[in-house]
């Protein structure tokens, strides 16, 4: 089918009418097979293999069957790939045979497989799915832990798609559709139970809010195994009928310029990531190599980090404004896991809102809006308003009631992307996913993060657990991490970790902060150290017990990025800290 009749068609598709995302897919493998759904760049660059949309819909079906064959239907099963498209077919193929799919990152040979195997014993996962280019890697990584070695391993890109005879059940909107594991910046990884109709909503959500089309591009370096990177990257582009060009996180991080010659050689409409992203193209391309680049067909630039820093924005915008990089493309928004990914975003056709707000109020969660530029206040960054059919209050976590519009509160959810809670937690997903209001109002979701919201936008100042509580008032980890950031050069931003440790009955403020490479050798650490102390008590009035000054890489964080500080005060407390100095 093509021509007049194909397009009609074409225009005719509402993929929200439809029951599941697999009903989508086979929908747009009827219509338009032929184009292609997904291209993976091999280190980025060249065009390492096409998948059409009839090709994943018929990759999709052997998987399924094979997997059936193998007895795994209604059980749970890890995937564990490379970056590539085998991850794509797989997951559509655990979809389809109602298979429960668990994405986690591969292993790099040296890590241990504690992680994995609390995942396995939290899922219960009955397989593990991979490629085979991975298969004999992962089988010896495998076997270091007795209870691993004994998992089935198959491999996706070699399943024989002979038909069974027997006739699949097809997937409803009440079927649980896979597992995601949070990343773990607060607490032990947890199983968020994401059903078909959250999944179904949440991607309506973002492709009305996002203005997605057949006709979009979406780039993505994003992990397949973070939330952000499967639904931006995978699931959303097949919901919209859009092309997906997909390259590795290693690809980007090693040369970010990779990214940006991608959206501009496929004229991307929609790409992004959390806020290093950003930063780490400025710093890594220069002038001379940003020549050649075109992002004016850049329309959604999203930033989804904890926190999204106007600073950041700025910097991007001035050093690729002359590549056709608009102001107006970025595009800050929240979301999280536990709600499938989406939960705030803004107007396409509007420029990012900044708020600047005087710190001492800030600290007592009340907002005192100053002059840009003002001693003493932090600048933040709206993250739009609440998506479609989703509601969005802000709570008092104590007495559980809605606060005033100039407070401070808890981001409480409501709405049918909300997930189902988590695996085999059924208190804490009571507590987390079921809170009412103290009126009795409720069911909500309880994100844990602080915000603040003017005229609908919702402002993210922080998260609740990660407040830290010093002489009676309330401080922001990510607020002072920033600042000592920004205090000398040889300072990596934003890789900086604030946090407490008791001593003789007190707790004392600790900073760990990341040293650039190329500063790790002669630079003068004890006046960095001695920068880093006065720049936090002329900032904030705190006295600092120590500052740490740590490799590149040396603070620990999340596969997504995000830092973990209980983490880094544990291995500062033992002596795990690669420091260089301290003092």
């Amino acid at each position: 089918m093509s021509g007049p009749q194909e397009q009609e068609l074409a225009r005719q598709v509402r993929p929200q009418e439809f029951g599941t995302l697999l009903d989508v897919l086979e929908h747009r493998a009827r219509v338009h097979g032929e184009r292609t759904a997904f291209i993976y760049l091999d280190e980025g660059e060249s065009e390492e293999a096409r998948l059409s949309f009839a090709e994943l819909d018929a990759r999709r079906r052997t998987v399924a069957r094979a997997l059936r064959r193998e007895g795994l239907e209604g059980q749970r099963v890890l995937l564990f790939y490379l970056p590539g498209l085998d991850f794509v077919t797989a997951f559509f193929g655990c979809l389809s045979a109602g298979v429960v799919p668990i994405a986690v990152n591969p292993p790099l040979p040296t890590e241990r497989t504690s992680r994995i195997q609390a995942i396995v014993d939290d899922a219960g996962a009955a397989a593990v799915l991979t490629a085979g280019n991975l298969q004999p890697i992962l089988q010896s990584w495998l076997a270091q832990d007795e209870r691993l070695a004994g998992l089935p391993l198959l491999a996706t890109d070699a399943m024989d798609g002979a038909e069974d005879g027997a006739e699949p059940r097809r997937p409803v909107r009440e079927d649980l559709a896979f597992l995601q594991y949070t990343s773990g910046s607060t607490t032990l990884p947890r199983g968020v139970r994401v059903g078909h109709d959250n999944l179904m909503a949440n991607l309506e959500c973002i492709r009305h809010t996002i203005q997605l089309e057949e006709r979009s591009v979406s780039v993505t370096w994003l992990p397949c195994f973070h939330d952000m990177g499967l639904i931006n990257g995978v699931l959303e582009p097949v919901y919209a009928g859009c092309l997906s060009v997909m390259m590795s996180p290693l690809a980007f991080i090693r040369r970010p310029r990779r990214w940006l010659e991608a959206i501009s050689r496929y004229r991307a409409t929609h790409s992004g990531g959390p806020n290093f992203a950003y930063d780490l193209c400025v710093r890594k391309i220069p002038a001379r190599e940003r020549e050649g680049l075109e992002l004016g067909s850049w329309r959604q630039a999203y930033l989804s980090a904890e926190p999204i820093r106007r600073d950041t924005l700025v910097r991007f915008h001035d050093a690729f404004t002359a590549q056709g990089f608009q102001w107006k493309a970025f595009y800050p928004c929240y979301g999280l896991a536990e709600a499938t990914l989406a939960v705030t975003g803004g107007d396409l056709e509007a420029e990012p809102l900044f708020r600047s707000v005087d710190n001492t109020a800030l600290e007592q969660r009340r907002i005192v809006e100053v002059r840009e530029g003002t001693t003493g206040s932090t600048q933040v960054v709206g993250c739009g308003t609440a998506g479609l059919d989703t509601e969005v209050l802000l709570v008092d976590p104590e007495t559980r009631q809605r606060v005033a519009a100039d407070q401070v509160g808890e981001v409480w959810v409501r709405g049918p992307g909300v997930a189902r809670g988590y695996l085999g937690r059924a208190e804490e997903s009571r507590e987390t996913f079921e809170a009412r209001l103290d009126t009795g109002e409720g069911p909500f979701l309880r994100t844990g993060d602080l915000a603040f919201i003017q005229g609908g936008e919702v402002f993210i100042v922080g998260r609740l657990k990660d407040v830290l509580i010093i002489r009676g008032r309330n401080y922001y980890p990510h607020d002072l991490e920033w600042t000592v950031g920004q205090c000398h050069p040889a300072l990596r931003a934003g890789c900086a970790a604030a946090f407490l440790v008791e001593e003789q009955g007190q707790e004392k403020l600790i900073l760990a902060q990341e040293v650039q490479r190329e500063h790790q050798e002669g630079a003068p650490l004890e006046d960095i150290l001695g920068e880093i102390r006065q720049t936090i008590a002329e900032q904030y009035g705190l006295q600092l017990h120590r500052a740490v000054l740590v490799r590149t890489g040396g603070i620990p964080r999340t596969s997504s990025g995000k830092i973990q500080r209980r983490l880094c005060r544990s291995m500062f407390e033992s002596g795990q800290l690669e420091e260089l100095a301290r003092g």
